[in-house]
């Protein structure tokens, strides 16, 4: 190896490593996820290994000002280049996408009100819900307010009814989160269904009511609950933020 080519490869892995630090491959349960979003640049360094490949498409990402992420598949040592954060994804064997960390973080106040009870709440499939989190997670006419930080791709919420009908009103103050019919809430329980990559698409839209009763501020978010009223019951509800292809 001549000495030009050897300084070429330490300078791209210093890039790397840097840059390594600012990106977050998107994986759930060890499943990788692949944007399909439609890609502003798309090539290949199929004469390199796939290291180094994957190394140059980090750089080329990160030397192009409109590039937030990046396809990478490791059996053809294929990059494409996004100027969006993900909308569209599926499951794809090889396939990676990587986002900017500094581009996509979420940095909110989510307030959260259930009648009667919130038992379980999921961030990106996350189990978040703690007493210091949510300490009137039992007391409907009280919100809790839970900072949101970092990514966002799926809310999921499992909450319990007694009497009369029950809901749940989540919201921020940007109304970049508002509960309303674009959500899905079923009563029946399915595993995985809080995941990120659970597929939703046969789950009926949340239906939405008012609350006379309620005197907290509510903005433009809407109570909502499941396909159908029930006393002494549970039902889920989730927002994806995420298409699937």
């Amino acid at each position: 190896m001549c000495y030009t080519a050897y300084l070429m490869i330490i300078f791209v892995m210093k890039t790397f490593l840097v840059n390594a630090s600012c990106v977050h491959r998107l994986e759930e349960n060890n499943v990788s996820f692949c944007s399909c979003d439609p890609a502003i640049e798309d090539r290949s360094w199929s004469t390199f290994s796939f290291l180094e490949a994957l190394m140059l498409c980090s750089m080329r990402c990160s030397q192009t000002a409109s590039c937030v992420a990046y396809n990478f598949f490791s059996a053809t040592n294929q990059c494409q280049l996004f100027n969006q954060t993900l909308n569209k994804f599926s499951v794809m064997p090889g396939c990676q996408y990587y986002y900017r960390k500094d581009l996509s973080a979420t940095d909110k106040n989510l307030t959260i009100d259930v009648d009667n009870q919130l038992e379980e709440i999921y961030i990106n499939g996350i189990n978040v819900m703690s007493a210091l989190n949510f300490p009137h997670a039992s007391e409907w006419n009280i919100p809790d307010v839970y900072h949101l930080r970092g990514d966002l791709f799926v809310i999921a919420v499992k909450v319990y009814n007694d009497l009369y009908s029950g809901g749940v009103v989540i919201h921020t103050a940007d109304n970049y989160i508002l509960t309303n019919n674009t959500w899905k809430c079923t009563n029946n329980y399915a595993d995985g269904w809080y995941k990120i990559i659970y597929n939703d698409s046969f789950w009926p839209a949340a239906n939405e009511f008012l609350n006379p009763d309620y005197k907290g501020y509510i903005g433009n978010a809407k109570w909502i609950y499941g396909p159908n009223k029930c006393e002494y019951c549970k039902f889920f509800c989730r927002k994806s933020f995420l298409s699937n292809f």
